[in-house]
């Protein structure tokens, strides 16, 4: 009881130092027709593995969205780039009319389209001020196929306002009027642990824009002409990151291929620009990084690679982990936007309009280790094509020697329990202390334990032919939940989870 106990107060020092500001994302209903709608998809991610819900809601949405919560995983409020509203569905004071102008008045009845990664909500630290950025669009002679990404805003949220449904303080104050990427609007942590910097770049150009949130305001900090200059297309398709650490940015799109750079915390500034063509003539969709910072995923519709960013040459580290099973709901599900959870998974829409995400269950693991499980997620209904997208707001000082915080914190859930009793590899006593045994119903060689960073901590050569295997863990082996992978000459037989205590 003790050992469980300790375990216990383990985890609510983790989940306490988490900051839940992404444990509630909030999707729409995308049917391409025109019409306004008024379902919202909400996925919360307070239990170990994310409920799933729709509600009626005011705000059609498309691919401008955003959500927040508060530091305990409330939601706060959601944005479809039009208007903002609360955990009620109501649309907050005086939150009306983002984005103005003539697009806003087409769009916003079915819904804005600046692209994924359009909408950004950051937390002021210390306040109950939350700062929105959010892209506006042109039509070029009322043409919607001639028109671009020409402004970026930021409106300016007292969630304490009118009892905790939230108040708009200002709205719509421009930051950079210039031709910018569709979406593609990110954000890291300062060296500080406290302050923002965000990033977004130019149209077919080498532009970044660098922009940094402190308690001071928003501070405009010009543009930085490197690397490659993105295409037309390239500016209007794929996606862009940080790592969770915030060490490196990273874009990507298929006319372009991936551009990586270096990026200091402190200075917020970028270098040591790498380019990887993808050969692919598929489309590009999306980019996404394991917790750990270490590997890098990369989705066109019919593919997922895995980059190792810590290799000499990250081109030819590339494995590819998963390709489309050809499961259509009702269209093909094909693959799309990443986002990390707070669970330590990566979650990937689809394509198409469909009802289905799918999941990279341990993506701090190398090669189809990390095993990506197609369509396992399946919604309400059709949920537009977008997810929307949280910075690592966990991210903390820069210590120089010290690793980061970690970015999320994986879970065992009873679902995951239950597949390990039934599967190839059961793991037992669970949690354990000084050592478990695990059981294969397949002959394994070698059992790998990986801790919640995907950092190997032990490597252990089995017997092959023996039903189970005693694993004796590393002395001062620190408490937390870790990865154990059995391999074969076959390759991967079996993984799970196993809770170490101290």
């Amino acid at each position: 009881m003790k050992q469980y106990l300790h375990l216990f107060f383990i985890c609510i020092a983790c989940v306490s130092y988490s900051q839940k500001y992404d444990f509630n994302w909030v999707m729409g209903y995308d049917s391409h027709l025109g019409f306004p709608n008024t379902e919202g998809i909400f996925m919360n991610f307070n239990t170990d593995t994310p409920s799933i819900s729709y509600e009626p809601i005011l705000l059609p949405m498309r691919t401008s969205l955003a959500s927040i919560s508060d530091s305990s995983g409330n939601l706060l409020f959601y944005t479809n780039g039009c208007s903002i509203a609360n955990t009620n569905h109501e649309i907050i004071e005086d939150g009306m009319g983002l984005n103005p102008g003539e697009v806003h008045d087409i769009q916003c009845q079915t819904g804005y389209t600046a692209g994924r990664q359009s909408c950004l909500i950051l937390p002021l630290q210390g306040t109950s001020y939350y700062y929105l950025f959010h892209k506006g669009i042109f039509y070029e002679n009322g043409n919607p196929a001639q028109g671009g990404t020409d402004i970026l805003y930021y409106t300016i949220i007292d969630a304490n306002e009118n009892g905790g449904h939230g108040k708009v303080l200002e709205k719509n104050i421009p930051i950079i009027q210039q031709n910018l990427t569709y979406g593609q609007l990110t954000a890291t942590k300062h060296a500080n642990g406290e302050d923002w910097w965000i990033l977004t770049g130019g149209d077919s150009n080498n532009d970044y824009h660098i922009i940094e949130l402190s308690s001071e305001g928003v501070e405009y900090h010009g543009i930085q002409n490197i690397g490659h200059s993105a295409s037309y297309n390239g500016s209007r398709g794929g996606q862009s990151n940080f790592s969770p650490d915030g060490g490196k940015f990273i874009r990507y799109s298929s006319p372009d291929g991936i551009f990586i750079f270096d990026f200091n915390r402190n200075a917020g500034i970028l270098s040591n620009f790498r380019h990887i063509p993808t050969p692919e003539t598929t489309f590009s969709t999306g980019i996404g990084v394991s917790p750990s910072s270490q590997y890098m995923y990369v989705t066109t519709d019919i593919h997922v690679f895995q980059y190792d960013l810590n290799a000499s040459d990250i081109g030819l580290s590339r494995i590819e982990v998963a390709e489309y099973n050809g499961y259509m709901s009702p269209f093909p599900t094909t693959f799309a936007q990443l986002q990390l959870g707070p669970d330590c998974r990566i979650y990937i829409s689809s394509f198409a309009t469909v009802n289905v995400l799918h999941v990279i269950q341990y993506p701090d693991l190398p090669g189809t280790a990390c095993q990506v499980d197609q369509h396992i997620i399946q919604l309400p209904f059709n949920h537009g094509r977008a997810l929307p997208y949280f910075p690592n707001y966990r991210l903390g000082p820069l210590v120089p020697g010290e690793p980061p915080a970690p970015p999320c914190v994986p879970v065992v859930s009873t679902v995951e329990e239950t597949q390990l009793a039934a599967g190839a590899l059961h793991i037992f006593p669970n949690p354990a202390h000084g050592h478990f045994t695990v059981a294969l119903t397949a002959p394994a060689t070698r059992l790998r334990l990986y801790d919640s960073m995907g950092r190997q901590v032990l490597v252990q050569s089995l017997a092959a032919g023996q039903p189970e295997h005693r694993i004796a863990l590393p002395p001062g082996l620190p408490a937390g939940v870790y990865v154990a992978v059995a391999e074969g000459s076959e390759g991967v037989l079996g993984r799970g989870r196993v809770v170490i205590l101290e």
